[in-house]
């Protein structure tokens, strides 16, 4: 019975690091236009934090929802000021980075694979608040709301699945040439 307790959680980390292989393939693969390879780096850099943290996270009760918000957060923020954080930067002496920088604030596009992704981590963020108020709810009252609760994990799987999807199209893109094409300016 221990064994089938432990096969959600499980299952999660291997479909987190299956994600992580993907999105290592798909900077790989994205070699041709720094705009979705700082992209692909940018949600391969969140998925190994969240991989490193998760079962961590898992313990905290309650501030899961709030870590797990925040990863999203963050992550969006990211995407959303992509030109001033990649402008930042170019301007330091970071070896390549500095240069995949430079290359992605020239050619900078919000694509519109960044604006989905965006929105996926914002629902991300609202089911996460939803549980949240509805385990205070829960926790305070004699009400005992399961609403959100009972959906979470399938909530949370469709999210996920809707994420890779965008990485797909994105990465597809990539392959085909549709974000490459500015001249990189002399940032000294």
């Amino acid at each position: 019975m221990d064994i089938l307790y432990k096969l959600p959680t499980d299952l999660n980390h291997i479909i987190n690091i299956s994600i992580w292989l993907f999105l290592i393939l798909a900077v790989v693969i994205s070699k041709k236009s720094p705009t979705v390879r700082w992209i692909a780096l940018c949600i391969l850099i969140a998925r190994t934090i969240d991989i490193v943290i998760y079962p961590w996270a898992l313990t905290t009760g309650t501030w899961f929802y709030v870590i797990v918000s925040m990863q999203d957060l963050l992550l969006a923020l990211v995407i959303l000021f992509r030109y001033k954080i990649t402008y930042t930067i170019a301007n330091k002496n970071l070896w390549s980075i500095s240069k995949l920088a430079k290359h992605c604030h020239c050619d900078f596009r919000l694509t519109s694979n960044e604006i989905m992704y965006v929105l996926i981590l914002f629902s991300s963020i609202l089911v996460n608040i939803a549980s949240l108020i509805e385990r205070g709810i829960r926790k305070l009252t004699d009400y005992n709301p399961m609403f959100i609760y009972n959906s979470f994990e399938s909530m949370k799987w469709l999210l996920t699945l809707l994420s890779v999807m965008v990485i797909f199209s994105l990465t597809i893109d990539a392959v085909r040439g549709l974000y490459t094409g500015k001249k990189i300016r002399n940032y000294t």
